[in-house]
C-alpha cells in the first residue's frame, strides 16, 4: 500500500511539472501578478527564487504600488499607464526576447543605473511611497516601462523554469531556420557552390540548416555534426533539400487549422459565416462579445456573425478571478476570461479575440523554448500583425483563406 501510495504522489508530481500554464508573450504587469499569487498559493513546493530574480520582481512590485497610489488620486484620463494598443509592437521573429536569471540581474543593474536619483531611492528602499512622481509624466514612464518589463522577464522565468524539460523539447518547433532562409530566399542552388558565399552570411545559413534539421529530426547534436560534415564536403545543398519540408511542415502547423478543431456548428454561406453562442446571464456580455468578434472578423465584405441562444455544444464565456485567459483547446467551447480584469480595457477586448479565434480552431502562431546551447528562453511571434500571434495584431487575408479552406 505504501509503495502505491509513493507510485501514486510521484505520477501526480510528474504531471504538475509536465504541463506549463499557458501564457501569451505579452501579458501585462497586472496579469503576471495575478499569476504568481495563484501559483505561490497552490504550489507550495516551488523553489525559492535566484537572486536577481527576487530583486526585480521586488522593484516592479514597488513601482506597481507607486504608480496605483499615485493613480488613486487621479482622474481616469490623467492616469499613468504602461501599456496601451500604441504601445504594442510584438515580439519579431529577428528580435526574439532572450531571458534567463543572467540578462534579468544585467538589465536591473542598467535599468538602475539610467534611473533619476530620487526614483532609484523611492524603488530601492521600503519608505512609505510619495504621492507624485517628483517629474513630468513622459520621463517617468519612459524609465517605469523599462523597470516593468525587467519584471515581467522574471515573472515569467518565476512561473515557467519548473517546466524547463518540457521548453527545452519545444526548441524542435524553433522555426527560425524556415524563417531566415525563405527571408533571404536561400535556394539549394545557391549552396552547390559555398565558396562563393561570404563568411558571415555562411555561418548563418549553417546555423538556419541546423534549425530547420531540429524541426525534422528533434536531434540539435546530430544535426550540428550533419551540417558540419556537409560543409566540409561542399554538399549543403543535400542538407536543404533533406529538411525544407520539415522546416516548411513546422511553419505552416503554426498557423493552419487542424482538421479535429474544425467546429461543425460554424456554418459559411457566402459572405457571411455564423457561430452559435451559449447568451451570456450577464447583459453587459452580450454587446461585449458581439462588438468584439463581429468586429475583428471581417475581411473585404466578408464577415462572421454570432447567434446567441441555448446551445448545448456551443461556446460559452466564464469568468473566474484571477486565471491566465484560456479556451479548452483548440475547437473547444468554453472562453475562461479573468474577471478581475474590467472589459473597458484593451486588454480584456484584444484577449476575448484572441481567444474566440482559438474556439474556431485558429492555433497561436508564437513560439517559446529553452535554448540549451545558450542557457536562456527564447520567444517571439511569427508574425507581428496577426491576431493569433500578438497584441499587436488584428484579422487579416492569412487567416480569413485558412478559415474559408477549413470551413467554406
Amino acid at each position: 500500500m505504501k509503495r502505491l501510495i509513493l507510485t501514486v504522489s510521484l505520477t501526480l508530481s510528474f504531471l504538475v511539472q509536465a504541463h506549463p500554464v499557458h501564457m501569451d508573450l505579452e501579458m501585462s504587469s497586472e496579469e503576471y501578478r495575478e499569476l504568481l499569487q495563484k501559483i505561490s498559493s497552490t504550489q507550495k513546493s516551488l523553489s525559492a527564487d535566484q537572486p536577481s530574480i527576487a530583486q526585480a520582481l521586488k522593484i516592479g512590485d514597488r513601482l506597481s504600488k507607486w504608480i496605483a497610489l499615485v493613480n488613486a488620486n487621479r482622474s481616469p484620463q490623467n492616469a499613468i499607464r504602461l501599456t496601451s494598443p500604441e504601445t504594442r509592437r510584438g515580439i519579431p521573429i529577428d528580435k526574439p526576447n532572450v531571458y534567463s536569471p543572467k540578462t534579468i540581474e544585467t538589465e536591473t543593474r542598467a535599468a538602475l543605473a539610467e534611473l533619476p536619483g530620487h526614483i532609484k531611492g523611492i524603488l530601492l528602499n521600503s519608505e512609505n511611497l510619495p504621492l507624485s512622481l517628483g517629474m513630468d509624466d513622459a520621463t517617468f514612464i519612459k524609465h517605469a516601462r523599462r523597470i516593468d518589463r525587467n519584471y515581467q522577464s522574471a515573472a515569467r522565468y518565476k512561473t515557467i523554469d519548473q517546466y524547463r524539460a518540457e521548453y527545452i523539447r519545444a526548441a524542435n518547433k524553433d522555426v527560425r531556420g524556415i524563417y531566415y532562409l525563405q527571408t533571404n530566399k536561400i535556394t539549394a542552388d545557391q549552396l552547390t557552390d559555398t565558396d562563393m558565399i561570404p563568411a558571415q552570411q555562411l555561418g548563418h545559413i549553417k546555423e538556419a540548416l541546423v534549425q530547420m534539421c531540429v524541426n525534422g529530426t528533434g536531434k540539435l547534436s546530430r544535426c550540428k555534426k550533419e551540417i558540419q560534415k556537409a560543409a566540409s564536403k561542399n554538399k549543403l545543398d543535400e542538407i536543404y533539400n533533406r529538411y525544407i519540408k520539415a522546416g516548411q511542415a513546422t511553419w505552416h502547423n503554426f498557423f493552419k487549422i487542424p482538421p479535429y478543431a474544425r467546429r461543425h456548428d460554424l456554418k459559411w454561406n457566402g459572405q457571411i459565416a455564423t457561430v452559435p453562442f451559449n447568451t451570456p446571464k450577464i447583459e453587459k456580455f452580450i454587446p461585449y462579445l458581439k462588438t468584439n468578434i463581429e468586429e475583428e472578423f471581417q475581411w473585404k465584405g466578408w464577415g462572421l456573425k454570432i447567434i446567441f441562444g441555448n446551445y448545448p455544444n456551443g461556446p460559452l464565456l466564464i469568468f473566474r478571478p484571477g486565471v491566465v485567459p484560456y479556451v479548452n483547446g483548440l475547437g473547444g467551447n468554453e472562453i475562461v476570461m479573468d474577471s478581475n480584469q474590467p472589459i473597458e480595457e484593451y486588454e480584456s477586448q484584444w484577449t476575448i479575440r484572441h481567444e474566440f479565434g482559438h474556439v474556431i480552431g485558429l492555433p497561436d502562431c508564437y513560439h517559446e523554448f529553452y535554448d540549451v546551447q545558450n542557457d536562456v528562453y527564447v520567444n517571439y511571434q511569427l508574425d507581428t500583425t496577426d491576431l493569433m500571434c500578438s497584441r499587436a495584431g488584428n484579422m487579416n487575408e492569412r487567416i480569413y483563406l485558412e478559415l474559408k479552406n477549413a470551413y467554406q
